[in-house]
């Protein structure tokens, strides 16, 4: 029998909760901030010109970031694409969960997925710029915490 983790009001198999590691996404908790309002976290720098050169990883998705973070602030209700890369499992964890890592780059999802042993899929939705929270470590990395 496998062993089923628990995580807020859903069933998550074993094998899907150890992809989660210890690294836990960004949450509403005080110690983030949320994508619509950076400087929660961020100097106001991070809605400058200069803000690729100072946030990005200098990737392909670093411009784009760059524009959706800027494009949403002071509006929490924008509709923001994400995307997460995962393991091809299907039943309750087959989409975006509360709790999970997002990005809103999708080649950034398409990088870490071909991590996954070249066995992934890209699962994406719309989510509201308050409800995406970033540690201050990518810019293009957030943590998924509806309401």
């Amino acid at each position: 029998m496998k062993k089923i983790a628990y995580r807020g009001a859903i069933y998550i198999p074993a094998e899907v909760e150890d992809y989660h590691i210890q690294h836990r996404a960004p949450r509403r908790d005080g110690y983030s901030a949320p994508l619509w309002r950076l400087t929660d976290l961020y100097p106001d720098d991070v809605y400058s010109a200069r803000a690729v050169q100072y946030y990005g990883d200098r990737t392909v998705c670093d411009p784009m970031s760059i524009a959706i973070v800027q494009a949403a602030r002071d509006k929490p209700d924008m509709l923001i694409s994400i995307y997460r890369a995962m393991p091809p499992v299907s039943g309750e964890t087959d989409g975006i969960n509360p709790g999970d890592w997002v990005t809103i780059c999708r080649p950034y999802a398409v990088q870490h997925g071909r991590g996954l042993r070249g066995k992934y899929k890209i699962v994406t939705m719309k989510a509201k710029a308050s409800d995406l929270f970033t540690d201050g470590n990518s810019i293009h990395e957030w943590g998924y915490d509806p309401l």
